[in-house]
């Protein structure tokens, strides 16, 4: 067993290995968001659509990767124990375990709450953070990460989430909040005072009539 107080720990070199393997998983993302672009086109197009877990499970994850093995990880549905504070979206979190994976693999959609348990704090925009969240998803060990939020989420539990933003706002000024994360706590103030309110919008929207509004003249729902 580790002793993290022994004065002759090495911290640094205990997390060289993990921090390789992160900033190689991230380059991956990064390459593998090339194909995703040339395979499957426009990015709302294709993270907005009718069936969208069935779609991932049982063809986009061995896209991402051909060989099937451990592509189970979103095979389970956690709408009954999602974490409160996961923004409306296919992607959400349950009981996630407390190791704190996310915030590295997924640093612009996933944060820690005061207990360092995972949630995703912003719906991924491009194919880098898609596949970003998906590592987070891949290598959290409870599989506590679903894709199937369009199957639950409907306009007026959008509508109820959005008017309880109050206590969420008080919750990440928490100190232990600002501890557990890498400045995500303040990237999600930051969300929810600005463009959240146009993406849940826009998603109501989508939830609505099954396509992604992309003309700027089409009336979105309002919260």
């Amino acid at each position: 067993m580790i002793d993290f107080n022994d004065p002759s720990f090495n911290l640094e070199a205990y997390m060289a290995p993990f921090a390789a393997r992160l900033a190689a998983d991230l380059a991956k993302a990064a390459q593998d968001s090339k194909k995703f672009l040339t395979q499957y086109g426009d990015f709302e197009a294709f993270l907005y659509r009718p069936g969208f877990d069935h779609f991932l499970r049982k063809e986009v994850l061995f896209f991402w990767e051909p060989s099937g093995e451990h592509l189970a990880f979103f095979d389970h549905d956690h709408w009954q124990e999602k974490h409160p504070f996961n923004f409306p979206g296919p992607f959400y979190s349950g009981a996630s375990d407390t190791c704190g994976t996310g915030v590295g693999q997924a640093p612009d959609n996933v944060m820690n709450d005061a207990h360092c348990c995972e949630y995703v704090f912003k719906q991924p925009t491009t194919y880098y953070e898609f596949l970003c969240v998906v590592d987070a998803a891949a290598v959290e060990v409870f599989d506590s990460y679903s894709s199937n939020g369009n199957d639950h989420w409907t306009v007026q539990e959008c509508k109820t989430w959005w008017r309880n933003r109050a206590q969420l706002l008080s919750n990440l000024i928490d100190e232990e909040v600002i501890k557990m994360n890498d400045g995500q706590a303040q990237r999600y103030i930051d969300y929810l005072n600005g463009g959240a309110e146009l993406d849940l919008r826009r998603y109501c929207y989508f939830l609505e009539n099954g396509t992604y509004p992309t003309n700027p003249s089409i009336v979105l729902p309002e919260l």
